[in-house]
């Protein structure tokens, strides 16, 4: 709608003669004032929605991706930490005096071979007898290969040890491992390979994670 104008005249005037004389002008205009229909309304919400959802996707795979990392890692130095402890079976039994044979606590665990029948070492104990166990993967056995690994919070690390409510310094974990330990062929005897497997499963990655971790071995 097109602008009106008015123009108004203004005189000051006393009883003797007129002082001043001067005049404005004022624009007077109509302005038709709208607000948002309903369309516009829920076009906006929809992309205000769409900038909204693209950041908070991005943050949740972040927090996903980097709760997978710790735990790859986690369970890399638990595989690693079994490893260590069969090597350290070795030495002590070759540094013995006189030497035994060189994974006779192994052999007498019956965990040689790999198959359903693996070794379960507790590497917080000492007493190479009694920390090497064996566990199957057959739900017969008494002793299945899902026990999980506990975490001692008081003294820093992980065994098999029971947890103690109420005072919870003892709690099981997310994860479970197996050792395997057997002969390479054509070596007497002489060379074995160890091979820890360290798994775990959370309900952001339904399907079971692992890590595997191998080395060889030999007797010198």
């Amino acid at each position: 709608m097109k602008p009106s104008l008015k123009t108004y005249n203004l005189k000051l005037e006393t009883s003797e003669k007129t002082l001043s004389f001067w005049s404005f002008t004022l624009h007077a205009s109509r302005s038709k004032i709208r607000g948002f229909t309903l369309v516009e309304t829920l076009v906006a919400i929809a992309i205000l929605s769409l900038a909204i959802t693209g950041p908070l996707v991005i943050a949740e795979k972040g927090l996903s991706s980097s709760l997978y990392a710790q735990n790859e890692v986690t369970a890399t130095y638990l595989a690693q930490d079994a490893i260590e402890y069969v090597r350290n079976v070795r030495d002590t039994n070759l540094l013995a005096s006189p030497a035994a044979p060189w994974l006779e606590q192994f052999v007498a665990a019956g965990c040689m071979g790999g198959g359903t029948t693996h070794c379960q070492i507790d590497t917080t104990n000492t007493n190479f007898s009694s920390a090497i166990t064996t566990c199957t993967n057959s739900s017969t056995n008494s002793a299945l290969c899902g026990t999980p690994i506990n975490f001692d919070s008081t003294n820093g690390w992980y065994s098999y040890a029971p947890p103690n409510p109420p005072t919870n310094t003892i709690i099981p974990t997310i994860f479970t491992r197996t050792v395997d330990v057997s002969y390479v062929p054509g070596t007497s005897n002489n060379e074995a390979i160890v091979t820890a497997t360290v798994s775990w499963q959370t309900s952001i990655y339904t399907a079971t994670q692992s890590v595997t971790v191998s080395e060889h071995i030999f007797n010198i």
